[in-house]
């Protein structure tokens, strides 16, 4: 090992420190030279027959020293670290060429390693937990009437018995968001964080501990026991300034005090938002946990499904004992056990942390991938066709080099070492590009992004991009040697071709992108054209949310939520400039829902099958702050605030499938099984209203009922206020003031505009429509310029041939209608295989698509005819270019 090393340091010190090995090799010939010398001298040589009898012995220096570098074994790398050289010198020489080929291949691989990037945060780097591929989330698969499957949340009485009797798992934890108000003391100013009442055994799930402090225990997770908190690490820094000596110390959540007992890691959030399902209203970042408790009634609670629950499967899983269908098979029979109807209808399923996060971003970002893709390949094609041209202008270096004894071989390993200086630099370029292209792509969904947090260069991302790097810099010295060899074949013909099947390719590549462009577009601008059921201009938005730190106790605290809304909307609605006030528990568009089960009375169904509707509770005017139409009968009243009363407002779509007509439905009475309160009588139907779009304006509306806040009371409401004016955000300071004079211990917040929630609620296809524009955009520059590059270098090598045939009497006119002949047989070739491409793969956006075909015709042709009037421009600027040659010029010139 020894003698290795000491080989391999000789070796690297003879390759990096050349010139003093040099020196060195030449005082050793130099002394041994000497020694000859002398020796022949006192044999009797005169000093000059001694060095010439010297230098016949030791022969050529030059060979002796050519011999010594071979022996040390490192002249391969001395060779390629002077190639390197070299092609530095000859970037330098051409700085045009060189530019033009370094903006063009960064500009292909930035954009390729932004969309990576993502890719790798989103779908390919682990989650930032330990043993993250035994974490799964733990769902039941519920079996719906109409055949269709849902992943439905658990009970506290499901959770208990999975974490009492299930052996599969190492650890189970339960979660569920719970917004809270922070403050350092009771009088001190209210923040609302995002919070979660979690099972202590949830960090031994995700086997974080926490930086600062401790963890809280599961004697600290029983009723009764002392309130105790974690917060993130970045409420840490922001709201107490990193101090430690907040360990022990109390914090009020809510207005109930609460012993601080660790501070999470850097960057630990979790649950975050965007991962999970929105309906479940987790915040973008989680910033406090508490633990969550479970009483003797919650814990035999089958009904009430609201929990998130994750479960770490133990090492011996994954094999043939614990397989992740044994797990569900044994979990199955737990929920069988304690809801025997639900046998060969409902099951557990469990879905692993990673695919629940990306589960609805996985396809866009993979066709985006693909995308990016086609922008690298045109890229790559305009950098072949740039060197080709450059070889053409190095011919005459070449053909010396080659007479001069350099082998086919050698000359193409320059090229390629050439090239590799060029797709080193456009790598650096490629990277620095690609560091603020991921932070544009963010800012287009913000927070809506799961594992935004998890984006970042790692080794995976440089290693993809040294990869691209060296495959670019093979496949163009590979044709650049190519196209060498063609020249000095006089196969110029080849040549032309060659770039003019580049053009081809680039043309095909840019218009199969801008018809997907334009296909996402349209599609974007038909779901701006959707009428989502009520009027978000000149409305405001809020959420307001009442002290809740221990239980959710609506029998006992409801008249005081209900009592508190009602004063805060009549105030704002008799306030100046306010044209109605209402709330809702969950706002259309904001991606959060509630939903029930409902059973029309009068009506049969099979046991333990009812159907279901999404359920809104509001508050004061909400129909008139909203806009939404009133179909028949009336709209909640002060008579439905009475003691007993058991009233509903349902939509059109929840009439027709129970009733048949919206008339018929008035005065019809349902059972609610959402009902807090047991003893509710059935709900008798008031009112009927438009259907309204509630989780996405591509989605179809589904049953809909509405109840009062006064008869189903809830701690938060989202406010929306109509305003007289233009702007809406004016009357931000009146809700403030308004919320803090009725319960100044009430937070409020995601204070904006109606008209911003529903466009936050497109999003993703904005997300999707600009980036795969940006892509076509710039790939059909980047046609345009490979296309104008191949028709100027056939002008300049043609110039000879146009300026006889100007001199023999051709027009101007005829010359540039020839360059337009040929320019639009390459472009006419590209565009008929870009369309069968398109045709073949935009068939993958269909999921992506809202009102618009994939084969849509006008879109077809509308693309190809604009690649085509940009090409035409393309091919006419050097023609006309050619038509203005001097024929004198090129005749003198030989």
């Amino acid at each position: 090992m020894n003698n290795i090393a000491s080989l391999l340091r000789r070796r690297l010190r003879a390759l990096f420190r050349r010139s003093i090995v040099e020196r060195e090799m030449h005082n050793e010939l130099a002394f041994h030279f000497e020694l000859e010398k002398k020796e022949r001298m006192r044999a009797g040589a005169s000093s000059a027959e001694a060095h010439r009898a010297a230098m016949h012995a030791f022969g050529s220096v030059d060979h002796v020293k050519e011999a010594y570098r071979d022996a040390r074994g490192t002249r391969p790398l001395e060779n390629l670290v002077q190639d390197l050289r070299y092609g530095v010198r000859v970037l330098r020489r051409n700085p045009l060429f060189a530019a033009a080929a370094i903006t063009t291949l960064g500009l292909g691989l930035g954009a390729t390693l932004a969309v990576f990037n993502v890719v790798n945060g989103v779908l390919l780097r682990p989650l930032p937990y330990k043993d993250p591929e035994r974490i799964n989330v733990i769902w039941v698969a519920w079996r719906w009437d109409d055949g269709t499957v849902s992943d439905m949340p658990l009970s506290s009485g499901w959770y208990s018995d999975i974490e009492r009797d299930s052996r599969s798992f190492d650890a189970v934890a339960a979660f569920r968001a719970w917004p809270y108000a922070l403050a350092e003391s009771p009088d001190a100013e209210r923040e609302a964080v995002a919070g979660a009442r979690v099972s202590p055994a949830l960090f031994d799930v995700l086997g974080i501990s926490p930086a600062v402090g401790r963890a809280f225990t599961r004697e600290e997770a029983v009723p009764g026991a002392p309130n105790v908190a974690l917060i993130s690490h970045d409420l840490w820094q922001r709201k107490f300034g990193g101090n430690r000596d907040i360990i022990g110390k109390q914090i009020y959540l809510s207005d109930a005090p609460f012993t601080l007992t660790g501070v999470m890691p850097p960057g630990f959030a979790f649950p975050r938002g965007a991962e999970l399902p929105a309906p479940f209203q987790f915040g973008l970042r989680t910033d406090v946990w508490t633990p969550l408790v479970f009483d003797s009634s919650e814990v035999r609670n089958y009904d009430t499904q609201n929990l998130m629950a994750v479960g770490k499967l133990s090492e011996r899983c994954g094999t043939g004992e614990c397989s992740a269908s044994v797990v569900q098979s044994e979990l199955t029979g737990l929920l069988i056990r304690s809801m025997p109807a639900a046998q060969d209808k409902h099951a557990y399923k469990l879905v692993s942390m990673a695919d629940q996060a990306a589960a609805r971003i996985r396809r866009p970002l993979l066709i985006l991938l693909g995308a990016v893709a086609f922008v690298l390949a045109i890229a790559a094609a305009n950098v072949i066709s740039l060197l080709i041209g450059r070889v053409h202008a190095r011919q005459r270096e070449l053909a010396v080099r080659s007479a001069l004894g350099a082998a086919r071989g050698r000359l193409a390993r320059q090229l390629i070492a050439e090239n590799l200086v060029l797709c080193l630099l456009g790598m650096v370029v490629g990277l620095t590009l690609a560091f603020w292209g991921t932070k544009v792509m963010l800012s287009l969904v913000p927070g809506s992004l799961p594992r935004a947090d998890d984006i970042g260069f790692d080794w995976r991302v440089l290693s993809v991009a040294g990869l691209l790097a060296l495959i670019a810099a093979l496949g163009f010295g590979v044709a650049a040697a190519y196209a060498a060899r063609l020249r000095f074949t006089r196969a110029a013909v080849s040549v032309s071709k060659t770039r003019r099947v580049l053009v081809m390719t680039e043309v095909a590549l840019s218009l199969t992108l801008l018809i997907g462009a334009a296909l996402l577009t349209r599609s974007f601008l038909s779901l701006q054209q959707v009428r989502p059921g009520f009027d978000p201009s000149n409305a405001l938005t809020a959420r307001v949310s009442m002290p809740l730190s221990g239980r959710f106790q609506p029998l006992v605290d409801g008249p005081r939520w209900s009592t508190t809304f009602d004063q805060i909307t009549a105030r704002l609605a008799s306030a100046p400039g306010i044209d109605a006030a209402g709330g809702v528990f969950t706002l259309p568009m904001s991606g959060a829902y509630e939903g029930g089960g409902v059973r029309p009375i009068g009506k049969v169904y099979p046991a333990g099958q009812n159907p279901s509707a999404q359920v809104q509770v509001v508050s004061g005017d909400y129909f008139g702050a909203t806009r939404t139409n009133l179909v028949a009968g009336r709209v909640f009243d002060a008579s439905d605030n009475e003691p007993g009363r058991a009233t509903m407002i349902v939509n059109r779509k929840f009439a027709r499938e129970h009733y048949g007509s919206e008339t018929d439905a008035l005065g019809r009475e349902v059972a609610a099984l959402f009902e807090f309160a047991r003893d509710r009588p059935n709900r008798v139907i008031v009112g009927v209203v438009d259907d309204v779009k509630t989780v996405s304006l591509d989605a179809d509306a589904p049953p809909q009922v509405y109840v009062p806040l006064s008869q189903h009371p809830a701690p938060a409401q989202t406010l929306v206020i109509r305003v007289s004016g233009n702007d809406p955000l004016a009357a931000v300071p009146l809700v403030r003031q308004t919320v803090h004079d009725v319960s100044p211990s009430a937070t409020v917040k995601e204070v904006r505009t109606f008209e911003s929630v529903v466009a936050d609620s497109l999003a993703r296809q904005r997300f999707n429509m600009t980036l795969v524009a940006t892509f076509a955009i710039l790939a059909l520059v980047l046609a345009f310029v490979g296309l104008y590059g191949v028709l100027a270098l056939i002008v300049g090598q043609r110039r000879r041939e146009i300026g006889v045939r100007l001199a023999l009497g051709a027009t101007p006119g005829s010359v540039v209608r020839a360059f337009l002949g040929e320019g639009v047989r390459v472009v006419a070739i590209g565009v008929v295989i870009g369309l069968a491409g398109a045709f073949a793969l935009t068939r993958v956006l269909s999921s992506m698509l809202y009102g618009i075909s994939t084969t849509d015709v006008s879109t077809f042709a509308g693309a190809a005819l604009f690649v085509g009037l940009v090409a035409i421009f393309a091919t006419w600027v050097p023609a006309r270019r050619a038509s203005r040659v001097d024929p004198r010029t090129p005749l003198a010139a030989e």
